[in-house]
């Protein structure tokens, strides 16, 4: 038993564990919430408050949270690029990568993981694109967005570039450039064309293939 302390008793020790576990999990209903006002109503019409309320939580935690409304879509972005498992898909696919035999091997298993992360990403992507032309605040977190992509697209070519499994004429930052085109198309072929996840993850594959291995 702990000692008692000024005479009142054993001390208690405070165990916040399941205080940041009940945090952790409102936060991930606001940005739930979140994410679906934003899509259904636009950048522009949803509001800090409106989000709170639906979620269950006070406009102030939400301000806490991410800032601002704008540091909430971001919020509801980085959260997308998760995917769909447990798992962040940024770690899947940089095992992948470390695992595969060639780079046909790594770049399959990266289009598996555009399609998936595409369906959740790719409408985020394009409303924070739409609303950068009319919000300075949203124009600052899409340039963010943006170098952070440039980033991790250099990242994935550098496997291919360790490898030594690029074709001979391609360089790092071609690889980088042709990583980042490809995947802006998810929501384009597959919301707006009517394509399958697995013809749009097909697609991908046989694109990277083409321009980037012998």
């Amino acid at each position: 038993m702990s000692p008692s302390v000024n005479g009142r008793g054993p001390r208690r020790h405070y165990d916040a564990s399941g205080r940041r576990a009940r945090a952790a999990e409102r936060r991930a209903r606001v940005l739930v919430v979140a994410r679906n006002r934003f899509l259904a109503e636009g950048y522009a019409a949803t509001t800090v408050a409106g989000v709170a309320a639906e979620a269950g939580v006070s406009a102030e935690s939400v301000y806490k949270w991410f800032g601002s409304k704008a540091g909430l879509l971001k919020g509801v972005w980085e959260r997308s690029l998760t995917g769909s498992e447990p798992a962040h898909a940024e770690r899947r696919s940089d095992v992948g990568s470390r695992r595969a035999s060639d780079g046909a091997a790594i770049i399959r298993n990266w289009s598996r993981l555009a399609a998936e992360v595409g369906s959740v990403a790719d409408p985020i992507h394009r409303l924070i694109e739409t609303a950068a032309g009319v919000d300075a605040e949203i124009a600052e977190v899409h340039a963010e967005i943006e170098r952070e992509r440039v980033a991790r697209m250099d990242h994935n070519a550098g496997y291919l570039v360790d490898g030594g499994y690029l074709r001979d004429d391609v360089t790092r930052e071609r690889a980088r450039d042709v990583l980042l085109l490809y995947t802006t198309f998810y929501d384009r072929l597959v919301r707006d064309a009517g394509w399958t996840p697995s013809q749009y993850s097909a697609f991908i594959e046989r694109g990277l293939v083409a321009h980037l291995l012998p």
